[in-house]
């Protein structure tokens, strides 16, 4: 077995005692080749339950992440031994491509989430524009795109850093009307891939990438909008008018 196997399935197992999920559809996400899977980035705790989705539908994940974290002790040379791929945030992202395309051309599935950083919404509602990364990988590499929504993640570990785990035990906490539980649901859902075809359709003739993002976002926020229900009322109406 190899080292990014145990890691996924030793993460899996302690998902699985800190977390209730649910993975819908996994089935969608194409069970060979080459494919772009892009989610919402809620939590730095997001590529460990997207790794564990993809796991379960019988993909390896090769993710973009963040270089910083490849300088961080014992989870930097995990990352390089596993074959994820460090991204330089405002230096040359561009960079990033070339190792990318060879996963692809392996016939590899590349993860990547396109707002480039855990969301700043205060809702925690996709970004307003999103990076056309994944889109020009799967138009070079002539591979789908897969959007996938995440919720709950971001209950497990905040923006702010703070987690279910750590929070101080209180008898009655429990009783309290809208108390997130220790173990709160986390919910992947797969959408229907969006195939190279359709991308440079939605490109046209002057290869407009920005248009053929929008699509791919928009599936994403549809999915999302099924997952979190009253938690984001307004997702799917332009953000001018859900403020």
């Amino acid at each position: 077995m190899s080292l990014y196997s145990v890691a996924v399935t030793v993460i899996d197992a302690a998902l699985g005692l800190t977390t209730r999920r649910e993975h819908l559809h996994l089935e969608r996400l194409p069970a060979e080749g080459p494919a772009v899977v892009v989610s919402n980035h809620l939590s730095i705790s997001d590529p460990l339950v997207l790794g564990c989705a993809l796991r379960r539908a019988g993909r390896r994940g090769t993710f973009l992440a963040m270089a910083e974290a490849f300088s961080w002790p014992v989870v930097g040379g995990l990352l390089r031994r596993t074959g994820q791929i460090p991204v330089r945030r405002g230096v040359d992202p561009a960079a990033a491509m070339a190792p990318a395309l060879e996963a692809l051309a392996n016939g590899w599935v590349v993860a990547l989430y396109p707002e480039g950083r855990v969301t700043t919404e205060p809702d925690y509602r996709p970004l307003p524009q999103a990076k056309t990364g994944a889109v020009r990988l799967a138009l070079e590499a002539g591979c789908p795109v897969v959007p996938v929504a995440q919720w709950g993640a971001h209950r497990l570990v905040s923006r702010e850093h703070h987690s279910t785990l750590t929070r101080p035990l209180r008898w009655f906490g429990r009783f309290r009307s809208g108390r997130v539980p220790r173990r709160p649901v986390v919910t992947v859902l797969v959408g229907e891939p969006v195939t190279a075809a359709q991308l440079r359709e939605m490109a046209g003739p002057d290869g407009d990438l920005r248009a053929a993002t929008d699509l791919v976002m928009r599936q994403v926020r549809v999915l999302l909008a099924q997952i979190a229900g009253d938690d984001l009322p307004d997702l799917l109406r332009p953000s001018s008018e859900a403020a």
